[in-house]
């Protein structure tokens, strides 16, 4: 009994430490795409052209290709592990692996948001706006002009510093806008998800 009003105690004390603490989100939801950091939230209406979805067993991704106000294209992805599966890599790291990058630039990073330019196999310059609260959940916004990337980091944060590559790929000239890279192999191989770490465990 006082060991499970020990843990009890414990598992509370964590949940309102992270709970409290600052940290970020990148959702869509009724067509707005919603950027959130600490109390700083910008939100960009964007209508749904079209939707994909994969099941890897492990992990569940949605792909949705976004068309913005300004008629620009994103698209958004939202991947999430299985209940008893989480992410293994560093943020950073799980990003370079899923487009492939030959080199990573870190734009931006603060409470669990990560802007990166990543520069591709075919040497293109490719803008990734990132969040990762949470082990099991990962959601990304690629696609868009250095400009509008600089201007959406900008009203996030007065401090944001502006992206060093001013041209990188437009969603709305590709034949195939998902740039992503998921595999079964990356997933399960390299791994870029590996069992959850219990509490207390080995």
């Amino acid at each position: 009994m006082k060991l499970s009003t020990t843990l009890l105690s414990t598992v509370t004390t964590l949940l309102l430490l992270t709970g409290c603490g600052p940290t970020s989100n990148l959702t869509y939801k009724n067509e707005q795409l919603s950027i959130q950091r600490s109390d700083q939230n910008l939100q960009l209406s964007g209508q749904m052209v079209k939707q994909n979805r994969e099941n890897f067993s492990i992990l569940f991704l949605t792909q949705s290709l976004l068309r913005l106000d300004d008629g620009s294209m994103v698209m958004y992805e939202d991947a999430r592990t299985d209940l008893q599966y989480q992410f293994d890599p560093p943020t950073t790291t799980l990003i370079s692996e899923v487009f492939d990058a030959k080199s990573v630039y870190r734009v931006y990073t603060n409470n669990f948001l990560y802007a990166y330019q990543l520069l591709l196999q075919n040497n293109r310059v490719l803008n990734v706006i990132v969040s990762q609260s949470y082990e099991q959940e990962l959601q990304m916004v690629y696609g868009m002009s250095t400009k509008k990337m600089d201007s959406m980091l900008r009203k996030l944060d007065d401090n944001a510093q502006p992206a060093y590559y001013k041209n990188a790929i437009n969603l709305s000239n590709e034949s195939n806008p998902i740039i992503s890279n998921w595999t079964t192999v990356k997933i399960n191989f390299y791994p870029l998800v590996i069992p959850l770490r219990r509490f207390g465990g080995r």
